[in-house]
């Protein structure tokens, strides 16, 4: 996202101490300089902890540096975090990190239990995805060939007593990266990364699972466990926006509102296999878990722009606007990891499909994407030494297909409508959690009023017609 400038002011605390309790002592910081928005919200003190830490870790010098920041986030953006850019600056050195927090609106926090969502994220950052990392270098699997594809992270905090989190990492936008429009179904070449990094992602799994099992029992987590009861307000908007989708079918198609009907009537059962990980044997991965085109972003190839110059960046940048059409992606960088979850890896394939393409791709490119998914799967499997038809025979992977494909119709009747409204025209959350502070009946109605109906028909239409014709319902 482009941000405009702000004006700033600098407000020096000279030798001033902020006192911080953590774990039953108080520790003492010294602040130099703080460089802040006056229009801006006043940010936690543990987010300056945070970043003084960074400041150490990346070479500035104690009581020389200045640290001022920037909203980075939009409305819209996400239900479960709020984004800062912190800027740190000493003489000529001036540095960018992205910092993610839980949101400050307290209703807000406790809607969406945001916690203990922050609490598995920063165990990805700051553990599972640097074993699986460790792991694919000692089997000497390089960056070209395995799965290394997440943002580079400096700092990773949680505290559920004292209620502090906060994830910094690089800012994306300043090496090339950008995100895809999510008013744009997904096109060939943005699909077939994905694909390609899934199953190199899914492959680590695998080949650890059989290599390192101790090790890699830890991660073995599943956060829908928790959502599965049929009072909980994610299970009652999925029956809500269901019942909303069966209405855009047309009048003649009732083979598929009658299947549609029954997978209203079996979805807590369906939520309870899919949370069921056994079930998923021995095929289980650490899967991402939020696979949408929002979590990723993307650097890309333009024809007649030097790489690395700021006409680049700019030039880039404009992959966000609806006619853009230039430029081919040439790397991914996956987002987002507050949901992952032992399970089956079709999980995030039916998300990812189902959600971000349209009907047209799917009938031109559905069983190709498999392929691709698979065939990086495999490839990188043999790289770390295994047989891929002794660890996930292709036979396997089409069964599962068939077990697991009705998740991203599950996951398509909640989000669909939301990536056919315009940004500017979904609610605000804090207002939004204020609403509903002291209920738990969320009305979905609020985040989908201004959706374009004619966008979301037809959309979502041809989600479940594909899901009838591949079988998975």
């Amino acid at each position: 996202m482009v941000l405009e400038s702000q004006e700033q002011v600098t407000i020096l605390e000279e030798a001033a101490i902020d006192k911080t309790v953590t774990d039953n002592h108080v520790t003492q910081r010294n602040v130099s300089e703080v460089t802040r928005d006056p229009t801006a919200r006043e940010l936690p003190a543990f987010f300056y902890t945070a970043m003084e830490q960074v400041a150490r870790d990346e070479g500035f010098t104690a009581g020389q540096y200045t640290i001022d920041t920037e909203d980075g986030s939009s409305k819209g953006d996400g239900f479960i975090g709020e984004l800062f850019r912190a800027y740190l600056t000493e003489g000529d050195r001036r540095e960018t990190y992205l910092c993610k927090i839980p949101p400050l609106n307290e209703a807000r926090r406790q809607q969406f239990g945001t916690m203990e969502i922050f609490e598995r994220e920063v165990l990805m950052y700051s553990k599972l995805l640097p074993l699986m990392f460790a792991y694919q270098e000692e089997k000497g699997v390089g960056r070209e060939d395995g799965f290394f594809c997440i943002p580079k992270c400096y700092h990773a905090h949680y505290d559920g007593q004292s209620a502090e989190a906060i994830i910094v990492m690089e800012d994306l936008r300043l090496n090339h990266y950008s995100m895809f429009n999510k008013d744009k179904p997904v096109d060939y070449e943005h699909a077939r990364l994905t694909m390609e990094q899934l199953g190199r992602y899914n492959a680590v799994s695998l080949a650890m699972k059989h290599d390192r099992p101790e090790q890699f029992a830890q991660f073995k987590m599943d956060p829908m466990k928790e959502m599965m009861g049929p009072d909980h307000p994610f299970i009652v908007m999925l029956q809500k926006t269901t019942r909303d989708a069966m209405e855009t079918l047309e009048p003649h198609e009732s083979r598929e509102r009658n299947k549609m009907q029954k997978l209203l009537d079996g979805m807590l059962t369906d939520v309870d296999r899919y949370a069921n990980f056994e079930l998923a044997e021995p095929y289980a991965v650490l899967g991402h878990g939020d696979c949408w085109i929002n979590n990723m972003m993307y650097r890309y190839k333009v024809s007649g722009v030097r790489s690395g110059s700021k006409i680049s960046v700019v030039y880039v940048q404009l992959n966000r606007s609806p006619g853009f059409q230039n430029g081919t992606p040439e790397h991914i960088v996956l987002l987002d990891w507050q949901v992952a979850r032992y399970c089956s890896p079709i999980l995030d394939l039916a998300y990812f499909i189902f959600c971000c393409t349209d009907e047209e791709f799917r009938r031109r490119h559905y069983d190709e994407m498999m392929s691709i998914y698979y065939n990086s799967l495999a490839t990188l499997l043999e790289k770390l030494g295994h047989n891929p038809q002794e660890v996930f025979p292709r036979t396997a992977f089409l069964r599962q297909l068939r077990q697991y494909g009705r998740f991203g119709l599950m996951l398509a009747v909640f989000l669909v409508p939301m990536m056919c409204t315009r940004n500017e025209d979904l609610p605000d959350m804090n207002a939004t959690a204020e609403m509903f502070r002291d209920t738990d009946n969320v009305d979905i109605a609020i985040y989908t009023k201004h959706t374009n109906q004619s966008a979301y028909r037809k959309r979502m239409r041809a989600v479940i017609r594909d899901t009838v014709r591949y079988g998975y319902i």
